[in-house]
């Protein structure tokens, strides 16, 4: 029995995403690569036993084959990749192919899929994957299957063989599930819980020497919050300290995602450079305190947020971090708050989002009692793919919202304000130990960012950009690396680089050319 595993790429209508550009659409990479490297696919398929014959498709990386000769379709989906997903769905179906849905948004809202696919995987795979596995083999499929809690101690090595590892930049390794607060606009916590789960050091550890092997020196570790639970992270960092770069290894560097409380906990910062932690997203979301609160972001309260981030850096480690506009609490003079905020970090990796209200989450249960809910629920299945919310703003239209947020991409991203960024980051961060810091050869996994260096190269504003990384690594040697993964970041920003030489103050919408005057307006008053 033959089984088809796709990853949709991810709804690029505007190509102002990540993806839009790895894909090759926008810079025309001769070879499309993904930065990070789909584990769903790659975990579900490990439970798939000798009795089936297997493939792998992430649509960043490969196209779909439309005429596979697979029997049965599996199709994982999170929200921006929902479009794609049921596009797929209905091309093989038409097809005769028995379509499996299952994934992070497929298991937010099991029932909107119904009668769109074949069956339904609603939750965690692996402790009913012998049940639905079972079940294919002998024709007996279920319409629907409710997954519980994964024992993660028991998880297999994920079919990472099966994966084109050499157009994968970054490889990945789920460390936990779970995330123990309560964002109201956060989706996670509604399908993998409050209560975190870990996998053990050593099956971790298992699966890092398997991605290893196969030539990543770059892993994810795929956590919804690394730090939240400190003798667990401590326990983890001091054996992946252990394992890095030791016993003839080269050196591999790591990127998670935790929260800014990590800045209080000077052991846990040590500990993140010793074992090659050098890059963590946090959701800073906003240094707006009435909006931090009305969305339940506690853990970002009552803290000086640049001054934490510049302690990270100082102690070896350099952020990412996600911005959002459009609380309630947020009026039109937001986005240009929001642009002085993000000019104060020390971060060059500034992803900015409107806020949505994503299915199952306790914002969308509001926005729907408040009557601020805009279009169907079937609609709500596609938020999040661009800047167009699906809710009604407080203080804003949803035009509105959408346009200062592409001001605040744009400007943030524009090459003098990264370089700008570039330098703040170097000025601080500390550089990893001497052993982390040593060159191997070249791994698989470069060659595409390799080509993506040269080809930005060509781009005058591109090649502004190298220019100033190449003269800040000239000066600190010792962070080069750092500044280099960051750049190829940079590189595939969500504005397309060509598109970047245009606009100035004069690019402004109109409604943000006179805030000067009115430094607060209602959309009553703009209207």
């Amino acid at each position: 029995m033959k089984v088809y595993f796709i990853a949709p790429r991810p709804d690029t209508d505007r190509e102002r995403s990540l993806d839009g550009l790895i894909s090759g659409k926008v810079l025309h990479v001769e070879k499309p690569f993904a930065i990070i490297a789909a584990s769903g696919i790659a975990t579900v398929a490990s439970y798939f036993d000798d009795g089936f014959e297997l493939c792998l498709c992430d649509e960043l990386i490969d196209e779909v084959d439309a005429e596979s000769p697979a029997d049965i379709v599996c199709i994982s989906m999170n929200v921006s990749q929902v479009a794609r997903g049921l596009e797929l769905a209905r091309h093989f179906r038409a097809l005769g192919k028995v379509v499996i849905a299952g994934g992070a948004h497929v298991s937010l809202a099991p029932e909107a899929f119904e009668g769109k696919v074949d069956c339904i995987v609603a939750g965690e795979f692996e402790e009913i994957a012998e049940e639905v596995t079972g079940d294919l083999k002998r024709g007996q499929l279920k319409p629907r299957y409710n997954g519980r809690k994964a024992d993660l101690s028991r998880a297999r090595l994920p079919r990472w063989d099966l994966y084109p590892n050499d157009r994968a930049v970054w490889g990945t390794v789920q460390t936990s599930r779970g995330c123990p607060f309560e964002c109201e606009f956060c989706d996670v916590i509604q399908y993998l819980g409050r209560v975190q789960r870990h996998k053990p050091a050593d099956v971790v550890l298992r699966e890092l020497q398997y991605l290893y092997e196969l030539g990543y020196r770059q892993i994810h570790l795929s956590d919804d919050n690394f730090t939240v639970y400190r003798k667990r992270t401590y326990a983890l960092l001091e054996a992946i300290a252990g394992w890095n770069g030791r016993e003839g290894r080269e050196p591999v560097t790591f990127m998670t995602q935790a929260s800014i409380d990590m800045a209080r906990d000077e052991d846990l910062l040590r500990l993140c450079n010793v074992a090659g932690v050098r890059d963590v997203f946090i959701g800073l979301e906003t240094d707006n305190e009435e909006a931090l609160r009305e969305t339940k972001k506690r853990q970002n309260l009552n803290q000086d947020l640049v001054a934490q981030c510049e302690k990270i850096s100082a102690a070896g480690v350099y952020l990412t971090s996600g911005m959002m506009v459009g609380f309630d609490s947020d009026r039109l003079d937001c986005f240009e708050r929001q642009f002085a905020f993000g000019m104060s970090l020390p971060i060059v990796m500034l992803r900015v989002t409107v806020v949505v209200a994503s299915l199952a989450t306790p914002l969308h249960a509001r926005m729907k009692r408040e009557g601020r809910l805009v279009g169907s629920e079937e609609g709500s299945l596609y938020v999040g793919s661009d800047l167009l919310t699906n809710i009604i703003p407080a203080n804003m239209t949803r035009e509105q919202l959408a346009q200062g947020a592409e001001w605040l991409i744009r400007e943030l991203m524009r090459p003098e304000n990264a370089i700008r960024r570039f330098a703040q980051l170097a000025a601080v961060l500390q550089p990893a130990p001497e052993h982390l810091r040593r060159h191997g050869r070249p791994s698989q996994s470069s060659r595409a960012p390799m080509e993506l260096m040269r080809i930005a190269s060509r781009n005058p504003d591109g090649k502004k950009v190298v220019e100033a990384v190449a003269d800040l690594s000239r000066a600190r040697p010792e962070i080069a690396r750092d500044l280099s993964s960051l750049l190829i970041s940079y590189l595939n920003t969500f504005v397309p680089l060509e598109k970047l030489s245009g606009g100035d103050a004069n690019s402004r919408p109109a409604f943000m050319a006179n805030l000067r005057h009115r430094p607060s307006v209602s959309v009553a008053t703009v209207a």
